[in-house]
């Protein structure tokens, strides 16, 4: 280890008395063996390689959504809105992915 870093270490217990770490309110939680929580999931099988869904949950339904145009005539930008949306929220979602 170089730099800032040589006097640290990853399972180093001895620095967490210090007042910086404690004032952070950092909490904390040790595991008693190497054994993951049951209601805890690896993110490995949530996501590939590139951090894409591998089951998004979310799927959206052609009939419930419409192209919008957010980008000029000449070179389109489409994206998917839903139908459900008020005139007022598509035009803040549109005006936010501009």
């Amino acid at each position: 280890m170089e730099g800032e870093f040589q006097n640290s270490g990853i399972d180093d217990k001895s620095n967490m008395n210090d007042p910086e770490i404690q004032s952070a309110k950092i909490k904390i939680f040790l595991l008693k063996d190497n054994k993951i929580p049951r209601d805890l999931v690896p993110l490995e099988e949530l996501f590939d390689h590139d951090d894409v869904p591998k089951n998004p949950t979310m799927v959206p339904t052609e009939k419930g959504v419409e192209d919008v145009n957010i980008g000029a005539l000449e070179k389109p930008k489409m994206v998917k809105l839903s139908k459900s949306l008020s005139p007022e929220m598509k035009i803040k979602y549109i005006a936010l992915m501009i």
